[in-house]
């Protein structure tokens, strides 16, 4: 169904504008069309890697031959799974989630288009407005958010080198209007920069970290732009949004839920969603999870207020929560001891003085004699926002 999906929109909007790519390059949809085809048979899910059109490529392909397809970061090493994708899988989310530990999170056809198709009504996302791709499109949220959109229903994608403030002004000034899906951290950065204002952003969305009030209410006073909230998970796509036109009141608030999404409070606190986006599992389970049959019991506390409104009050995970990504403890370990230049490592998270950035990676290590610091963290097998910013001697 995904992929007669895609050939249908690009068919539709052959002429248009699909992806401008991360050098600048407009490709049209038949462009886009026309390369996923040329592209060699996939016998085996394809790993899709962000950072150029390859990645939308890749996943046209997979989507295209019946495959499943594994989006990851443009350096990242090669997911492995702790079991195959079950048939008719079309994505696997490879992510250390709540819990901290990367695993696999398959879905199917039906689930990515009920997630894709809700997302893209309550947001009023159209072919007529892009989407700024800052987000990582490997990760849930830009998944959700720009891919799905994108595939199924022609809303072409700006790709960004960086998101960096010239380059979103310089991105924006192509265009008469777009739409911008960005993390808490990244919009403070552009509100000091002040960018804001004047920029012909027609929807500003803010997800994958707490939204603090002062930052909301400071956006809107000075650029008279709201930032809505967007609560979601990787398991089961978008759960609810803010969209209201105002300012909230309380930081807590995550907004109402998504149409066709049911949230309730499980005995435990934690929120307990029911939707027909709901993942049909995973590569391998844990004590506590509760995940099937359209239901997934999220690690985050929670309530319902009286006007429907989903109030979030903290998490049961074990992620480090790094400016809206999840940082597993366990792989930034597993990396500083593969070094083979630490003796015993021990990984945490410290809340973060800046609100935006959520919380900080600590690493306790005991280095032998003749091993610097500085050695250690040049040998790790990080990405940036993978590396410890606190080093501690082990105790």
């Amino acid at each position: 169904m995904l992929y007669p999906r895609w050939l249908e929109t690009s068919r539709r909007l052959a002429a248009r504008i699909a992806v401008i790519d991360e050098t600048g390059r407009l490709w049209t949809f038949a462009a886009l069309a026309e390369r996923v085809e040329a592209e060699p048979s996939a016998h085996s899910p394809v790993i899709a890697r962000t950072g150029s059109v390859g990645f939308f490529v890749d996943i046209l392909r997979a989507w295209r031959d019946g495959q499943a397809a594994i989006p990851v970061e443009r350096d990242a090493p090669e997911p492995l799974l702790h079991s195959p994708p079950p048939p008719g899988t079309k994505l696997v989310k490879h992510t250390p989630g709540a819990a901290g530990i990367p695993r696999g999170i398959f879905f199917d056809d039906a689930r990515l288009i009920a997630d894709g198709d809700r997302i893209t009504a309550a947001m009023n996302l159209t072919p007529d407005r892009p989407n700024l791709g800052v987000v990582s499109l490997a990760h849930s949220y830009g998944f959700s958010n720009v891919v799905l959109p994108m595939t199924l229903h022609g809303v072409p994608v700006h790709l960004l080198p960086a998101p960096f403030p010239r380059v979103v002004v310089d991105a924006c000034a192509a265009h008469e209007s777009v739409v911008i899906a960005a993390v808490p951290s990244m919009w403070r950065a552009w509100h000091r920069a002040g960018i804001l204002p004047g920029l012909p952003v027609a929807l500003a969305v803010s997800a994958g970290a707490p939204l603090a009030l002062e930052l909301e209410r400071e956006v809107f006073a000075c650029a008279g732009l709201k930032l809505h909230n967007f609560y979601g998970a990787s398991e089961c796509g978008g759960i609810s949004f803010d969209a209201t036109d105002r300012p909230r009141e309380s930081a807590d608030d995550a907004g109402t839920p998504l149409p066709r999404v049911k949230v309730s409070v499980d005995p435990s606190g934690r929120l307990l969603v029911a939707s027909d986006a709901v993942a049909s599992g995973y590569d391998i389970t844990r004590e506590g999870d509760s995940l099937g049959n359209g239901h997934y019991l999220t690690h985050d506390l929670g309530q319902i207020d009286e006007q429907g409104h989903i109030r979030l009050h903290g998490t049961t995970g074990g992620a480090i929560n790094v400016a809206g990504r999840k940082v597993s403890p366990a792989k930034v370990e597993a990396a500083l001891l593969a070094t083979g230049l630490v003796k015993r490592v021990r990984v945490s998270g410290r809340p973060s003085t800046d609100p935006e950035r959520v919380e900080e990676i600590v690493a306790q290590v005991e280095l032998p004699d003749g091993v610097s610091l500085d050695q250690l963290k040049q040998a790790a097998r990080l990405a940036n926002w993978e590396m410890p910013r606190h080093w501690e001697e082990w105790s």
